[in-house]
Order: structure tokens, then sequence, then C-alpha cells
């Protein structure tokens, strides 16, 4: 156990996440800082990797005024993911907030027991509502539709999640959706020719190359293999495909496709990610994912997306920001990126529309905002009844 500050907050709020991601950062502290702001304390809870861990790996940095750190198992049974968190409760006990926020996730068997605890003592019970769901079913739907009620209110990622709620048991009042975003006001972009030759000294071989960009972790379920397939179709000898990111999968795509120059794997990055963003064409996002989508347009990017978590139905524009893929088929990402690698001039306005968005109505200033409202109204809300 780890924690950073000397006292804990009585009758605060308490975030409750399996693991706290770098993009998470920012996010969390501006909404530490505002609740402050309304003399409301923010508690953090959050599992730790093991060292050595690639792919989705968890900061460890103590990220607010009030962080620990618990120890998370996790076994696969079947098609499902379970988890338990271990020592939660004792934190939670110790703590006693006015309101706990978790993940909502059905497969998290200590969040059952957390949300029954709570509803016992008066404690009003959040859902950070990403609304995903990785494993479909009659099993899941008889779960989620005795979990997901147990909360009082869903913070929704994106449109879709405000659905996956309402159709598991929430009701339409239970529910408000904050657009997870980035802050954007860090991104600042840089002239493309600029950072292209930045990017070609560092890379030789993407001179005078388009360049399809994926950022992120390398699962299996982010279905790059897609991008291969689209790229072989397309018949290109002028483009590249730029993996950006580590993770489980990538040894399987090197070996699969060893034979291959039109690809190019850098491994993670994390500080400088943006002269990637910057110098590319288009950015890619076959398979699940999220947060790549917003700083992709907040770089002047134009995107090309699948489902992804949910929310590129609210940022992906068809003709406007980038194209959604319906089919979810090689031949159908192939003609997205033609009609855009074709036409440099629309990319780019594409690409300016999409930032337009990230930076005026989906704001990270109106994320945080709206997320802060919630909470605050929620922690008035126990007061009143404790």
């Amino acid at each position: 156990m780890s924690v950073k500050g000397k006292t804990e907050p009585g009758r605060g709020v308490t975030f409750v996440f399996d693991r706290m991601m770098h993009y998470h950062i920012p996010t969390t502290r501006a909404i530490e800082s505002r609740l402050a702001q309304r003399g409301v304390a923010l508690t953090v809870l959050s599992a730790l990797d093991a060292e050595g861990a690639v792919g989705r790996v968890a900061t460890r940095e103590l990220v607010v005024a009030r962080h620990h750190h618990f120890r998370l198992s996790e076994r696969r049974v079947g098609g499902f993911q379970l988890r338990y968190q271990h020592g939660v409760h004792a934190h939670l006990r110790a703590i006693r907030p006015a309101v706990i926020i978790t993940t909502c996730h059905s497969g998290t068997l200590s969040e059952w027991s957390i949300l029954r605890w709570a509803r016992r003592h008066g404690i009003r019970r959040v859902a950070w509502q990403c609304g995903y769901e990785y494993n479909p079913g009659i099993v899941k739907r008889i779960a989620l539709a005795r979990f997901v009620p147990q909360f009082d209110f869903h913070l929704c990622y994106h449109s879709n999640a405000r659905a996956y709620a309402l159709q598991h048991g929430a009701r339409e009042e239970q529910t408000f959706v904050m657009h997870n975003t980035i802050d954007e006001t860090r991104v600042v972009p840089i002239d493309r020719e600029a950072a292209r030759a930045l990017l070609v000294q560092r890379h030789p071989e993407l001179r005078d190359r388009n360049i399809v960009l994926y950022v992120g972790a390398v699962l299996e379920e982010k279905r790059l293999e897609l991008v291969f397939e689209a790229l072989a179709g397309l018949g290109r000898k002028d483009t590249v495909f730029v993996l950006v990111g580590s993770g489980p999968h990538l040894n399987t795509l090197k070996a699969r496709y060893a034979s291959r120059n039109d690809w190019l794997s850098t491994g993670a990055v994390v500080e400088g990610v943006g002269m990637y963003f910057d110098a590319a064409d288009v950015l890619v996002l076959p398979g699940t994912g999220g947060l790549a989508i917003n700083e992709a347009m907040a770089h002047r990017l134009p995107v090309v997306s699948g489902y992804a978590d949910g929310s590129a139905d609210d940022l992906v524009r068809d003709g406007v920001t980038g194209y959604r893929l319906r089919a979810g088929s090689a031949s159908e990402l192939a003609d997205r990126l033609g009609r855009l690698l074709n036409d440099p001039e629309a990319a780019r306005r594409l690409g300016r529309q999409g930032e337009a968005l990230v930076r005026g109505e989906l704001s990270f200033s109106r994320f945080v905002d709206g997320v802060v409202g919630v909470l605050a109204h929620q922690h008035e809300l126990a007061l009143q009844h404790s």
C-alpha cells in the first residue's frame, strides 16, 4: 500500500480505478482541483501492474494528494475476465466517502460487494460508464440487469454508453453524457512539413511516403491485421503503416508480416508522440480504443475508425471529421484510406474540422465541468441524507 498525503478526507469523493493510465492523469488532477474549489476532497484508489508488464500498464505515479494503491487479481474464466481488488474494502471503511465512483465492471467481483456496502451506509454510487461490452450474451445480460441498477448515477463516456446503461436498467435521469476526452490545451500542433522533417531524422525510411498511423496498446482486439490487409488491397508503394505502441500482440504482428516493407513499429512512445500525429496523413483505429481519436483530432488529423469504445459515433462523423467503418472489412478500410490519400486537401479539411470539434463542443473544459457538476450534486445529496 502506498499513499501520498498525510490525512484522509471525511465524506468526500473516492474514485476506484482498476488501472490509472498515464492519459487519466490530467483528467483526475483537474477533477481533484475543481472539486477542492467546492470544498470536496477527492481520493483515488488504483492498482499497480507487475514490474516489466507490457501493453496496457498502469502508471506507478501517485497522481493526487490522496492516492492509495491496491493489489489486483485477474483470471480468465471461459470468455470472461474476472477481477478482485484486494484491500479496497479496508481503504473505503477508513475513508468513509460520501460518494464512490467505480468503473462499472460486472466482472470485478469486489465491485459487487463495494456497491452493497455503500448502499447500506448511505454512500452514493456513481458509475464511470464506458459502456463497451467485451463478452455479450445471455449470462452477461442477466448479470448486468442486476448490476447496473445498483448505481445511483452514470457518468457516460459517450452516447453509446448512455444507451448501454439504459438498456441494462438505468433511468434516463440517472445518466449524463460527459464525452470523455483528453486535455486538448496541452496539444500544440506543429507544421506538418516541420513534423515530417523531424520524423524522417528519426526514421529515414519514411521520407516521401504517406503515413497511416496507429497509436496505442498492441492487443489482439485492436484488429491491426485489418490495416495490413487494407494496405495490401490498396497496393500503394508510397504509403506506410506506422505502428506506435507496444503490447503482447506485437510479436505476433512482427512474425506474421516480417517480409513486408510497408510498415514500421516504433515501440511505445509517450513523450514526443505528438510529432507522429502531426506528420501523419490519417489515424486508423479498426478495433477497440478511444482517446487516440481525440488526440488525433487535436493534432488536426482525420480519423478512420471502427466502433472503438463507442465514442467514435460521437467523434468520427462521415465526411466531416473522418470516416466510420460500418462493415469493419479490409475492403471498406482500404476505400476510406484511398479517399483521404487521393485528396490531401479534403483530408486536411476533415482534420481541421475534427480539431474544431474537440477544442469546442467536446472540449476538455466542458467535460470536466460536467463531471464535477454531477459529483458535487451527488455529494450534496449524500450529505443531505446522512
